[in-house]
């Protein structure tokens, strides 16, 4: 099942410059000043920009135009852009057409803290398609996701990338801490805007 974005729902567009915050920070600085201004978005997508230096950008999507109007505004005062209006339009017609981008936040009901199947996940969120590397996925597989999902778009469809794991279990190949080396480092606090 795939869940449309609705035409209710507003988009804004804003690029974080070239600041030195990883990703993941830059989504969690995201997710917790919407959280703060209370501002439930139904969409937050990543896109990297690859126009003058590399940079990432986001586009969000939420019912209550003027709360994410604000958040637009936080995020231009704290982040010097470098994407020009037609840029940041283009990414907002890009998560509209779901051709590109990588699903911060999407519309989701199932429980992914726990085992979850393909099927369900498919029926119950935005994703449309969950895919294994180096193998099919069965429909009956048991996904292992902990509550971190990154899907992408991709020629109009919001794909998962999944590997086999132990236990049989198949799991997002995008992991929230991928390396040991990188243990710690979800410890950091996201930026206060």
């Amino acid at each position: 099942m795939t869940l449309l974005m609705s035409s209710s729902k507003f988009w804004v567009a804003f690029d974080s410059g070239l600041t030195p915050v990883s990703r993941g920070h830059l989504e969690d600085t995201i997710l917790n000043h919407a959280s703060k201004l209370e501002l439930q978005l139904d969409w937050l997508v990543s896109h990297q920009l690859t126009r003058g230096a590399r940079r990432i950008a986001f586009t969000a999507a939420a019912s209550d135009q003027s709360k994410l109007d604000q958040l637009l505004v936080d995020f231009n005062n704290h982040f010097p852009s470098f994407a020009g209006e037609a840029e940041l339009d283009e990414l907002i017609d890009s998560s509209i057409s779901q051709s590109s981008g990588r699903a911060v936040l999407f519309p989701l009901e199932a429980n992914i803290s726990t085992i979850i199947s393909v099927n369900e996940l498919i029926a119950t969120s935005a994703i449309d398609s969950v895919i294994a590397i180096g193998e099919e996925c069965p429909v009956d597989a048991q996904l292992s996701i902990s509550d971190y999902a990154r899907p992408t778009f991709n020629d109009g469809k919001l794909e998962l990338l999944v590997e086999r794991i132990a236990g049989g279990f198949f799991a997002p190949i995008e992991r929230q801490s991928p390396h040991e080396c990188c243990g710690g480092h979800e410890q950091e606090a996201p930026i206060a805007l």
